[in-house]
């Protein structure tokens, strides 16, 4: 057997071994105490006929009040204490997880839906909770419940202990085996758990189009489907609950019957009286409960295995990164030296192929191409979302695998078609580019009135307090741009990558838009990804790229009269779009 598994969810503990040793204290005076009550009832039972019931009333009363009197405080605090440890575990391990997680690299996220990942952080880690909380608890208490009946039994009459020697151990051996099976069920509910939360979650964000396209109803027979495998699972998993919750009764009924006959016969004997025979059949009701606790608490525990076995394979793969000396970031000079890249989800197609071109500092590159040619791409390896397959990719002369991934990003922004925005406010959107300290409001402010947005923010009531809401949804195109390029000035990078930033814009807001990315570009190298002439034309260079490679370069003039190249052919298609009849600009 296995038991690294076991093991490295029992080091969790090791944080909160205080409180867990306050809540062992309270729960082992707990069993103490409760273990002493069969004996009394016993001693009373059989000298009743001696004992003066009218002047020891009161006595008898105050050790009752005082028995219970420590039973709710070291049940209480044995509660308070396992539950608070339980707590501690879990906000430690959700942080640890989503650090993990958050730092996973982007080819993580293409390969896993955010739903998924969200379940994986809430009802993953919350089965873990349960196992190690109060299951974990019972399970100790009835770990001493057991120990301490059977000493009691063996003290009152050995030959009674005897039958315990086949049942108890026929308890146990029945929850290890169906353990096993709880394991299984347990990643099957985990796994179908998380593919529902991934239905409901891709159909909330897109709720817009799913009203839109009156697709309610194919939205709920989604999430039908998915709920309909979930129960399934689930269901199977409470038939193999109920037959083993069914074989327990048989067991502790059993083991009451064969004492009550034993214990018959051995008073018949007067080799038992009828107080230790009562004391007997309490002793092994707890024992044998204490033995069904232990089997449940092992379904428990090995459900919590399966649960957590995701969580746990994803945190033991992950390397968090060696620490390495301080970095200034590029100061924007880079290029491609004959990089052949694939996404991982297709081995198969060669998303760039021995790509080779160098941008020197300050300059404003263009790529353009048709979807799918690989501009995309090229930004995404900037960033370092991705690694080349093959070739370097080089920032100041220096391969990008020698530098520091985080010293690489802080030289960089980028301004996407569709701007990434918190739901939170506006001004912590802008102050989003500076992780290293905390930024100002001033400083968030001069890079919105760079930006052209300092007049909008100002109208709005809340100012830069304001809550844009999910994905920014509360602001038009223009503004969750000019808020994005604010972003992107406060960062001050060397290099800035616009995608397609004006493309989903109006006239009306690409005019307000062209002039902040005008400030922004000014003495910065640009990767400019755009399909429109307008903003083409502003490059000092274009690339034009074709299945992955950079079939032309060169300026817009030079590449406008090779009438038989590709960027001919893009822009006279642009051109001929807008307005048929309007002859190609030279």
């Amino acid at each position: 057997m296995n038991f690294q598994p076991h093991l490295e969810r029992l080091r969790l503990l090791y944080p909160v071994r205080r409180q867990v040793a306050a809540a062992v204290f309270f729960m082992a005076l707990g069993v103490g105490v409760q273990l002493l009550l069969p004996k009394g009832i016993a001693y009373f039972i059989d000298h009743v006929n001696e004992l003066n019931l009218a002047s020891i009333s009161w006595p008898v009363v105050g050790l009752g009040l005082g028995w219970i009197a420590v039973q709710v405080v070291a049940s209480t605090l044995r509660y308070y204490y396992f539950e608070r440890s339980g707590h501690l575990i879990i906000n430690g391990i959700r942080r640890r997880l989503f650090d993990v997680l958050i730092n996973q690299p982007v080819s993580f996220f293409d390969r896993h839906h955010v739903g998924e990942i969200s379940s994986r952080l809430s009802s993953d880690v919350q089965s873990l909770h349960q196992a190690l909380a109060m299951g974990g608890a019972n399970a100790l208490q009835s770990l001493c419940m057991f120990g301490g009946g059977v000493t009691m039994l063996l003290t009152i009459s050995p030959a009674l202990s005897l039958m315990l020697l086949v049942l108890v151990p026929a308890n146990l051996y029945f929850g290890k085996v169906s353990g096993a099976n709880y394991r299984d069920y347990a990643k099957l509910v985990q796994t179908s758990m998380a593919d529902s939360n991934r239905v409901a979650q891709e159909q909330f964000t897109h709720v817009r189009l799913v009203h839109a396209y009156n697709q309610q109803a194919g939205a709920s027979a989604s999430y039908a489907e998915a709920s309909r495998r979930l129960l399934e699972v689930a269901l199977a998993g409470v038939r193999l609950q109920s037959a083993f919750r069914g074989g327990l009764s048989v067991l502790d009924y059993g083991a009451l019957l064969a004492s009550l006959v034993l214990g018959a016969w051995l008073i018949g004997r007067h080799a038992l009286s009828v107080g230790d025979l009562m004391a007997f059949v309490i002793y092994s009701t707890m024992v044998t409960q204490a033995a069904a606790a232990l089997s449940e608490f092992w379904n428990m525990w090995m459900r919590s295995m399966g649960a957590t076995e995701r969580i746990f394979e994803i945190m033991r793969t992950h390397q968090p990164p060696a620490a390495s000396r301080p970095q200034a970031p590029p100061s924007g000079q880079l290029g491609f030296e004959d990089v052949v890249f694939s996404y991982p989800e297709r081995p198969g197609v060669r998303a760039l192929d021995r790509v080779g071109f160098v941008i020197a500092a300050g300059e404003k590159v263009a790529l353009v191409g048709a979807s799918g040619a690989g501009k995309s791409t090229i930004a995404a390896l900037v960033l370092g979302h991705y690694q080349p397959l093959g070739g370097r990719l080089m920032f100041d002369g220096v391969a990008a695998s020698e530098l520091d991934l985080a010293a690489v990003r802080r030289g960089i922004a980028v301004v996407e078609q569709e701007p990434s925005l918190f739901s939170g406010s506006i001004a912590h959107n802008i102050a989003f580019a500076v992780p290293e300290r905390q930024v100002s409001l001033a400083e968030v402010m001069a890079a919105a009135k760079l930006a052209h947005a300092h007049e909008f923010i100002q109208s709005f009531p809340q100012g830069y307090d304001t809550l844009v809401g999910e994905h920014g949804v509360q602001l038009s195109g223009g503004q969750k741009q000019r808020i994005a390029i604010a972003r992107a000035l406060l960062r001050d990078p060397g290099i800035l990558i616009l995608d397609e930033a004006t493309s989903a814009l109006d006239a009306a807001s690409e005019l307000q838009v062209q002039g902040a990315l005008d400030r922004l570009m000014e003495g910065r190298t640009t990767i400019i990804i755009a399909h429109r002439f307008s903003t083409i034309a502003k490059a000092d260079r274009i690339l034009v790229m074709d299945q992955g490679r950079v079939v032309q370069q060169g300026s817009h003039e030079q590449l406008a009269r090779q009438q038989d190249g590709a960027y001919f052919k893009l822009v006279k298609d642009q051109m001929l779009a807008l307005r048929p009849e309007a002859p190609l600009p030279a």
